[in-house]
C-alpha cells in the first residue's frame, strides 16, 4: 500500500485558480500568500502549491499580453527583451574585435601563424602519445589521424616531447600533436599542442570522448580537405587559438566531399564536431549528418617556445581561483 504525504495529499485537494489577466493572477498570489503564513501545516502546503502554480500562469500571461500589445503598436513600443543568460550577463573584455582598431587587429595577426596565411603551405602533423598507451588512446589517436589530413601516428614511449618536435621540424613537420595520458590511466587527459618551430605551446585539458562508432546515426567518412568553422572566439587569445586552429588544416578545402570540422568555443570550453552535409529541395534546405570523434578541449597554459620544464615564458596560466571575483569573465569568447 502506498503512503501519501501530507504534501501529496494537498496538491491533491487544491482548487486552481481559473485566471485570465496577469493582474488577477497577482492579486491571487498575494491572498494566497497570506494563507501560506497560517499554522495549520496541510493549509500553508495548499497556499504554497497555488503560489507555484500562479506564478506559471502569470508568467505565461505576462507574455502573452506583451505580444499582443507589439503586434499592435509596434516593436518601437514594446521592444522583445532578451533573455538573462551567462552569456548576455558576462564583462565585456577590453580585447573585442568592436573595441580595437583595424592597426591593432593586424598587429595581432604578425605571430607565429603568420608564414601560413602568407605562403600557404601544406601543414604536416605528427601525433604522438607517451609511455605505452593503453587500447582506448591508441583508438582515439587512430581517429585523430582520420581528423587531420597529412598527420603520421608515432609513439614516442618515453622520449621528452622536446626533442620530438626538434626531431619533428627536421623531418619536416610542421605540428606536433601529443595525446598525453598518466602512466596508471587508460583516458587520456589532456592534449598537448605545439607548432614548429619555436612554438607557441598549448595544453589543453581533453575530455567528453566520443568515438565515431558510438555517434547515433554516424554517417562515413575518410580522410581530406575539410571545411573549417571556428565560432565564438572574440577575444584576443580566442583569435590566436582560432588562428593555431586553422594552421591545422590545408587551405584548400576539397568541397565535393563536404566536409566540416566545427570548433566551436563556450565559456572557455572548445567543442570539437565533424560533420557531412548534404542539399536537398534543390539547394534550399541543407542536412547536417554527425561524422564524429567527438571532444572538449578547456586551455589551461599557452607557452611561448617549445614545451620545456625550465620554459617560464608563459603567455596564459588557467587559475581556479581567478575567478572568484568575477564570474562572469571568461578569456577566449
Amino acid at each position: 500500500m502506498v503512503k501519501l504525504t501530507a504534501q501529496d495529499r494537498a496538491q491533491a485537494s487544491v482548487k486552481t485558480y481559473d485566471v485570465k489577466t496577469s493582474l488577477e493572477a497577482e492579486e491571487k498570489i498575494v491572498k494566497e500568500s497570506v494563507r501560506s503564513q497560517r499554522r495549520n501545516r496541510e493549509v500553508r502546503l495548499k497556499a504554497n502549491y497555488n503560489i507555484m502554480i500562479l506564478k506559471k500562469k502569470a508568467k505565461k500571461l505576462r507574455k502573452n499580453e506583451r505580444d499582443k500589445l507589439r503586434e499592435k503598436h509596434g516593436e518601437v513600443l514594446y521592444p522583445k527583451t532578451e533573455p538573462r543568460t551567462i552569456e548576455s550577463m558576462r564583462t565585456p573584455d577590453p580585447t573585442f574585435e568592436e573595441f580595437l582598431t583595424e592597426e591593432q587587429l593586424e598587429r595581432e595577426m604578425d605571430d607565429e601563424t603568420q608564414e601560413y596565411f602568407s605562403k600557404r603551405y601544406l601543414p604536416k602533423l605528427l601525433i604522438t602519445s607517451p609511455h605505452f598507451p593503453s587500447k582506448f588512446t591508441r583508438n582515439f589517436c587512430r581517429e585523430m589521424l582520420n581528423v587531420f589530413p597529412n598527420s603520421t601516428l608515432i609513439y614516442r614511449k618515453a622520449t621528452p616531447l622536446h626533442k620530438v618536435c626538434t626531431d619533428a621540424y627536421a623531418r619536416g613537420y610542421t605540428d606536433v600533436l601529443d595525446v598525453f595520458v598518466p602512466r596508471r590511466g587508460k583516458i587520456p587527459t589532456s592534449m598537448i599542442y605545439t607548432h614548429l618551430p619555436e612554438g607557441p605551446t598549448v595544453h589543453f585539458r581533453l575530455s567528453g570522448i566520443t568515438f565515431m562508432k558510438d555517434i547515433p546515426d554516424k554517417f562515413p567518412s575518410a580522410p581530406n580537405n575539410p571545411e573549417l568553422i571556428l565560432t565564438n572566439f572574440k577575444t584576443a587569445q580566442g583569435r590566436r587559438l582560432a588562428r593555431l586552429f586553422t594552421i591545422l588544416f590545408p587551405s584548400n578545402p576539397d568541397f565535393r566531399k563536404r566536409q566540416v570540422i566545427l570548433f566551436h568555443n563556450q565559456r572557455d570550453f572548445i567543442f570539437f564536431r565533424r560533420y557531412k552535409y548534404a542539399f536537398r529541395k534543390e539547394g534550399e534546405k541543407v542536412v547536417l549528418k554527425e561524422v564524429g570523434p567527438r571532444f572538449t578541449l578547456k586551455n589551461r597554459k599557452l607557452l611561448k617556445g617549445l614545451p620545456k620544464h625550465d620554459n617560464a615564458n608563459v603567455e596564459y596560466q588557467y587559475s581556479p581561483h581567478q575567478f572568484v571575483k568575477d564570474k562572469r569573465k571568461t578569456f577566449a569568447n
